[in-house]
């Protein structure tokens, strides 16, 4: 009897002591401080980036002007540099700059400055998305799971590519706190009893609700999961019989997220959250999903059968087509959209390369440890199918913690249809990826701790399983150094001819000028640490200006003119890089079809062994080649020698020989806009197309590829003088001249650019100096088409002078807005300030360069394209022409007085009705309604003013 009570004791002794103490004290000690270091070398990766006097990503640079207004307003509203004449009113994920601000405010304590503060947030996100990903490994599976989904993030080039310093984006702050919600939610659904833990971690995640979805527009996602989490786990626990537990979780998780749907719709009416769309349709299937749960429990007394599993299916089957009849009522057509809503829908985005299907090669660029072996992918979904089976057979055990399996499941497909939606959601898919292949190790470890071996057996295995997997985040790390190490030597996202160029440009334009370029650079040019003038369009706004940009650069002649003194452009920037983006702008700009775009390279360049000169019959010809095969293009213009050679046309190209090589332009492009701003080139296609376009756009500066041209809207290309009785012309933009002294009898040929001269009068000026010694008025109640220009004969005397100019005065906008734009009170989008019928008190602020009267109108312009081959945008033949139309100019208030700077401006302003309606069916009848999409609808307030244009000056 005594043996068999010592037995017993040892027995239960060694129960409690089933593996070595100090096992137990490294799981619960250990692993923390690995995690902790392994934070710290994440961070340390993703802060090599920062010693970068700016910001490697494009898209920083606007996130930094926004988080610069946050210090001082917390919440941005307005941004001037953006779409000018109006700029923009602040929206999207405005959370993301208080947050920043915030962090600014701590950390500037320790000595950070604004920019220090800004390059610090990336790593220290990173760092901290590392934690919450162990801790929320750990909860949903093991330590172990917990740990190795910790290494992988740590050096994850998927998880990197959105958190090294330089890259301040809204979805990597959107992950750290999603993960740190989810762990916190499971905190609180463990606790079946209200105590300390349950009340503080459901307040957290509350906060940490808000928080996730006040950074990133994506945040839709997180909602998401969250909402299909409980839907899921519902139906599944209703299915299988576990009623009580059905009430326990919706007892405990359903008003929790009610009020983060809630809390999360209040805070966007301030703007700080920019999800309001999505957070109404949410709630309002949160509402669909709640009835279906009361039916689920109650049911029965209303005489369904929920009998067995099949019954109980049933109702739910029955239930959900109804809901997806309910949600294809609510949406329409539009439903398709709405699921893969940042799929390649229109004409625009088929060209962005973030919105490009992924494919199998990206998947193992983005998660494999250092080769394309793609490991960690494998591994996700060797953890998501062992997760399935473990979620069955808690099932079978009547174990009531599934919803952890649940939630797995659920953040793991939802992650990998976003991963095949998109290349640019490559980033936030890497939080389910990289938990589930976590979960595949750490089951395997569980395995050798469930073992039925010793103790110390089982400890060792744990320590040669640690040793096995080690060089994966050891390789991984050295990989991702190297990688982070070779970007911050890189030139980065501001090449040095950018720079310069756009020093230039600060230290010699007015801060009123507006400047664009292909739209990547806007938010260089928009950016304070640049040039700080306004853009057009960017990487985010003025959408579609990129249509008519891209038309002005892919056409020449009238084709390609555009009222670019609508934008109140001044300065144009052309880069010769873009050839490797010529494909996506002679797309948009209407100058080749989709098939063109998909399969024909609109730029090659040529090394000079390959361009052969031949004489064959007397006759230069020109071959480019190759040794396998020998081509002559349509045309060879060789600017080295001033040759214009014809070719057969063997391939459909223009070949330009500079001084060291070639460039082959496609023959539709080849003698675009910017095929001669790019490089300077005098050639016409047209008799005098190249001195007119050089006379509206004057060039002012180059550094290296990038050219910068000051704009004018109305330019003498060419002058005659009227001498025995013949018109000789002895000025031209490219050729040069002077005026001829004394009573002269001259023809200027003007170029008006995208805009008709209506009711103007043309003066000459003469300067001593600066001083003004002569003014004639020559001509008065000018009209020009500007697709039908005609000369103006004037007769005038021209003294002795140092400096003559022509100036033709006309009714042009001026001012630019300089903050919020309010109607009745209300802030409004500053470029769209009323709707149709709509009427109220305008108060806005705007900027002018010097003192004037000015008049105030509302101008109602629309950017549509016309397919003349059908909209279908998959159609090889398919391809647009862009147009920008101003419809209409509605009088606010006249003779305004305004003074040169800031000044406020109260009106009372109203808008027709039918304005754009009207129009359209214009253009319906005209094109037909099936060729013609309506892009966006502009109702902006512009002050018009007598203005003096400058079209000649020498």
């Amino acid at each position: 009897m005594v043996k068999t009570k010592v037995k017993e004791k040892r027995k239960k002794k060694e129960e409690k002591t089933s593996l070595p103490e100090y096992y137990q004290k490294f799981k619960a000690y250990g692993i923390p401080l690995i995690v902790l270091i392994l934070a710290y070398i994440g961070f340390r990766i993703r802060n090599i980036t920062s010693n970068y006097k700016t910001f490697l990503d494009p898209d920083t640079f606007f996130h930094y002007e926004m988080y610069k207004t946050a210090i001082h307003d917390w919440i941005p509203k307005y941004f001037a540099y953006a779409d000018p004449p109006t700029g923009i009113k602040a929206g999207g994920y405005l959370g993301l700059y208080t947050i920043q601000a915030i962090f600014y405010k701590i950390v500037s304590v320790f000595g950070y400055d604004t920019l220090g503060a800004f390059k610090l947030w990336p790593p220290f996100v990173g760092a901290m998305t590392i934690i919450a990903a162990y801790l929320l490994g750990r909860k949903l599976h093991s330590n172990w799971a917990g740990l190795w989904t910790a290494a992988f993030m740590m050096f994850s080039y998927a998880n990197f590519s959105k958190t090294y310093s330089g890259n301040n984006r809204g979805e990597g702050p959107f992950m750290m706190f999603f993960l740190y919600a989810v762990f916190l939610l499971m905190v609180y659904l463990d606790e079946k009893e209200w105590n300390w833990r349950k009340i503080l971690s459901g307040s957290l995640f509350l906060l940490m609700s808000v928080l996730y979805m006040a950074v990133w527009t994506g945040s839709t996602f997180g909602v998401g999961i969250l909402l299909l989490f409980a839907g899921v786990t519902s139906v599944m626990l209703f299915i299988f019989g576990k009623i009580d537990a059905l009430k326990g979780f919706v007892r405990d998780f359903f008003p929790l997220y009610g009020v983060s749907l809630l809390l999360g719709l209040g805070l966007s009416y301030t703007g700080f959250i920019g999800i309001k769309w999505f957070l109404i349709f949410a709630i309002e299937a949160f509402v669909a999903l709640s009835v279906l749960v009361a039916i689920m429990l109650y049911g029965e007394r209303a005489g369904l059968n929920y009998s067995d599993k099949k019954h109980r299916f049933g109702t739910v089957a029955v239930i959900a087509v109804l809901g997806i009849l309910a949600v294809y009522g609510y949406f329409g057509k539009d439903l398709l959209k709405f699921l893969g809503s940042a799929t390649q829908s229109n004409p625009l985005y088929q060209t962005v390369a973030e919105l490009a299907k992924t494919d199998w090669n990206t998947i193992k660029a983005y998660y494999s440890v250092k080769t394309k072996d793609a490991i960690i992918f494998i591994l996700s979904a060797v953890g998501f199918i062992i997760v399935a089976a473990r979620f069955v057979r808690k099932l079978a055990k009547n174990d009531l913690t599934g919803h952890r399996e649940i939630f797995l499941v659920t953040y793991y497909i939802g992650s990998l249809y976003l991963l095949l939606l998109a290349v640019r959601f490559v980033f936030q898919a890497s939080g389910a990826i990289l938990l589930l292949a976590g979960v595949a190790i750490g089951e395997i470890f569980l395995f050798v701790e469930e073992m039925k071996e010793s103790m110390t057996t089982k400890a060792l295995y744990a320590v040669l399983l640690m040793l096995l997997f080690l060089p994966l985040p050891v390789i991984g790390a050295q990989y991702m150094n190297s990688i982070a190490t070779n970007t911050a030597k890189s030139q980065g996202s501001v090449p040095a001819d950018w720079v310069n160029s756009l020093t230039w440009l600060k230290e010699n334009s007015h801060p009123l000028d507006s400047a664009t370029s292909w739209w990547d650079y806007g938010y260089w040019i928009e950016s304070g640490l640049l040039s700080h003038r306004r853009s057009a369009t960017d990487g985010g706004h003025a959408y579609d200006r990129r249509y008519i940009v891209a038309d002005f650069f892919s056409h020449y002649g009238n084709e390609s003119e555009q009222d670019f003194e609508a934008w109140e452009l001044n300065y144009l920037i052309v880069w010769q890089q873009d050839i490797y983006k010529f494909n996506a702008i002679s797309y948009l700009g209407g100058a080749i079809t989709y098939g063109e775009y998909r399969k024909n390279p609109m730029f090659q360049v040529i090394p000079m062994q390959y361009i052969q000169y031949v004489n064959e019959s007397g006759k230069t010809v020109v071959y480019i080649n190759t040794g396998k095969y020998s081509y002559q293009p349509v045309f060879t213009i060789d600017l080295t020698k001033g040759m214009v050679i014809q070719g057969r046309g063997d391939i459909p190209y223009v070949l330009y020989v500079f001084q060291g090589y070639g460039l082959l332009a496609y023959q539709k492009i080849a003698f675009s806009n910017f095929v001669r701003l790019a490089f300077q080139i005098p050639f016409s296609f047209e008799p005098w197309d190249a001195q007119m376009l050089f006379a509206n756009f004057k060039p002012v500066h180059r550094d290296g590829g990038v050219s910068t041209y000051e704009f004018r809207p109305f330019a003498v290309y060419r002058i005659d003088k009227f001498e025995n009785g013949t018109w000789k012309a002895f000025y031209s933009t490219l050729g040069g001249g002077k005026l001829p002294l004394g009573d002269q009898k001259l023809r200027l040929w003007i170029s008006a650019f995208g805009r008709d001269v209506k009711d103007a009068t043309l003066i000459f000026e003469a300067y001593n100096g600066s001083v003004l010694v002569r003014r004639e008025v020559l001509a008065e109640n000018i009209n020009m088409d500007h697709l039908n220009e005609t000369p103006l004969e004037v007769n005038l005397t021209i003294p002795n002078a140092t400096k003559y100019r022509f100036v033709l005065v006309q009714d042009g906008p001026v001012g630019v807005l300089d903050g919020p734009v309010y109607v009745n009170g209300k802030e409004v989008n500053p470029s769209y300030v009323l709707g149709e019928g709509q009427s109220g008190e305008l108060k806005l602020a705007a900027a002018f360069r010097e003192e004037r009267t000015v008049d105030l109108y509302l101008r109602a312009s629309i950017v549509y394209y016309v397919a003349p081959n059908g909209k279908d945008i998959y159609q090889e033949k398919f391809y647009l022409e862009p147009h920008q139309d101003i419809i209409t100019y509605v009088p606010v208030k006249e003779g305004i007085s305004v003074t040169a700077g800031d000044n406020e401006i109260t009106a009372q302003a109203s808008m027709p009705e039918g304005v754009f309606e009207g129009y359209i069916q214009k253009l319906y009848q005209k094109y037909g309604e099936d060729k013609v999409v309506v892009v966006r609808k502009r109702v902006e307030p512009i002050f018009i003013t007598k203005k003096k244009y400058v079209m000649w000056e020498g």
